[in-house]
């Protein structure tokens, strides 16, 4: 009776073994559960993705195109997951890649929109403000015509993203202003960039900026605070700072 106790006891154990035996072997066999960091793919055309994802064991699927004038043409821009982090095999990374052309955007119409809204409308649409001039015209800051390359362009032409685009606006002459003074523009929420873009249209300076908090770019940065300040009908000498405060 011992003897066939032990036998059994004996020959369960043996199974157990070797089900963790095969169990592990398993897991060895197909890296049951291991972790793959994944790899930074900003910048690779598309034959370079293929080739480093296959070796491990991962799959892409474009996700949409984008537009970078600076980057090659079907290489990658964004990816999801991003850079470093841990993914299972077999597990899709969608990318975002760079159109292999140049998307077209239609000009909007910025006659009659104040300077400050028509620079925002046109970085909105990717189209790079260009050369700002003045005319003689009672409407001050108020743009009076838009330009692509040296000509007039209409509202709703096709032009490629990126393109650089002229303006001409009012100087507020005929309404009884000073000479040498401008209204104070409102540049509380623009980036710096285009403060500065804005400031030079009206004859103005940036004068003393500061910031809050941490700034990783400064271009890029929104005024949120401007001295002196905006108030309707308030006029400055030409040549005047303004002090600005920005924020990331």
């Amino acid at each position: 009776m011992k003897k066939t106790v032990l036998n059994l006891s004996l020959a369960i154990a043996l199974i157990i073994f070797l089900l963790l035996g095969v169990n592990y072997g398993l897991s060895m066999y197909t890296h049951h559960g291991e972790k793959i960091p994944v790899p930074d793919l900003h910048g690779l055309e598309l034959d370079e993705v293929k080739n480093l994802l296959d070796e491990l064991e991962l799959r892409y699927e474009i996700r949409d195109s984008l537009f970078e004038e600076n980057m090659p043409r079907n290489s990658v821009l964004k990816q999801d997951p991003d850079t470093g982090e841990f993914v299972k095999e077999g597990r899709i990374i969608y990318l975002s890649i760079n159109n292999n052309e140049v998307p077209k955007v239609k000009m909007p119409d910025l006659t009659d929109k104040n300077i400050h809204q028509a620079l925002m409308i046109l970085e909105s649409l990717g189209i790079v403000p260009g050369k700002i001039d003045t005319t003689e015209n009672i409407a001050e800051d108020a743009v009076i015509e838009q330009r692509h390359k040296g000509k007039i362009i209409r509202p709703d032409t096709e032009i490629p993203q990126g393109s650089v685009i002229d303006l001409v606006i009012g100087d507020g002459s005929g309404g009884g202003a000073p000479d040498g003074e401008v209204s104070v523009p409102d540049l509380i929420g623009s980036t710096l960039g285009d403060a500065r873009i804005i400031l030079d249209a009206y004859g103005l300076a940036i004068g003393a900026i500061s910031s809050q908090g941490k700034i990783t770019d400064s271009s890029e940065a929104t005024i949120v605070s401007q001295n002196p300040s905006y108030e309707p009908d308030t006029r400055i000498t030409k040549g005047t700072a303004v002090s600005l405060t920005i924020q990331q």
